[in-house]
């Protein structure tokens, strides 16, 4: 018989090359070994929010009216606030710019503040947005349908389509941040289709509060028709400055007016988030073109 021995050859070479790598491959397992390293790290306690977006632009917005996403540049209707650090957050609040001097009656656009039209609510829950503080000075010149006391100064708190007349009792100028200082606002609101309470002598037509001393500011909680929306008003000492407020908790009497409120007062831990939705609201009597930019501050507190 014949054997072939160019196959035997071969067969055997197989063979043996398995039974090298065999014996390479447990070799190489059998050795195989592992240890185990701690990692151990610590935290630096730090207070970090993310506000997203960075910038609101409203466009073509008719004075006298409300815009919310519809007319923003990128169609944003709220504000993201994340808590990026590492501490739980107990309070949220904010504050926003306001022009520098009476802007109504100059025809500057430029003379206007943005953030003085920003109104916010909560995302969460209620249906109310407020101004975090609106700030209003008062008439330069005489309207002829309001009527007030002989010595009080009065103007408005304008809100969009609609507005309320204020009046102090200005007859300690300069001292309307005095305690007891007396404080008007209408009951019912003046726009173009209703005259609204416009004399505020008539008690049926104005609310009246007194002032309590902070500084040099006077304060009191007072409610706004048509729904008694809460705000504080703070009447600076020289009587012709205005600050309606409710998301801040800087502003004069803060502290201790009832209307004060935190936007967040429950605990936001490390990486969780919350929204604000924010409009704005433009009230007549605005020069046309881009009003001057403003600020939306929002403070964090652990």
């Amino acid at each position: 018989m014949h054997i072939n021995k160019f196959l035997v050859t071969g067969v055997f070479s197989a063979v043996l090359a398995l039974v090298l790598l065999s014996g390479i491959m447990n070799t190489g397992y059998a050795q195989q070994s592992s240890d185990i390293i701690n990692v151990s790290v610590t935290v630096r306690q730090k207070t970090i929010i993310d506000i997203t977006p960075t910038s609101l632009t409203w466009t073509d917005v008719d004075p006298g009216s409300e815009a919310g996403a519809s007319n923003e540049t990128n169609g944003w209707g709220s504000i993201q606030i994340e808590n990026l650090g590492s501490t739980n957050i107990s309070y949220i609040w904010f504050n926003n710019s306001y022009p520098a001097s009476r802007p109504f009656g100059t025809g500057a656009n430029g003379s206007y503040d943005a953030g003085n039209f920003v109104v916010i609510k909560r995302n969460w829950t209620g249906t109310v947005y407020y101004f975090p503080n609106r700030f209003e000075y008062n008439a330069s010149k005489t309207i002829i349908y309001v009527t007030v006391p002989s010595g009080w100064w009065y103007g408005r708190f304008r809100n969009a389509s609609w507005e309320y007349f204020w009046a102090v009792n200005a007859s300690k100028y300069p001292s309307c941040n005095q305690t007891g200082t007396e404080f008007r606002i209408g009951i019912y609101a003046h726009n173009k289709t209703s005259q609204g309470s416009t004399d505020l002598t008539d008690p049926t037509q104005y609310r009246e509060y007194s002032l309590t001393n902070d500084g040099s500011w006077g304060y009191a909680a007072v409610n706004v028709s048509p729904d008694n929306t809460s705000y504080c008003v703070a009447v600076a000492n020289t009587c012709d400055r205005a600050m309606f407020y409710h998301w801040n908790m800087d502003a004069p009497g803060a502290g201790s007016c009832a209307n004060a409120e935190y936007f967040s007062d429950s605990t936001l831990t490390p990486g969780d988030w919350l929204i604000a939705d924010v409009l704005v609201r433009v009230p007549y009597g605005v020069a046309y073109g881009q009003v001057q930019t403003g600020q939306l501050t929002v403070i964090a507190q652990v």
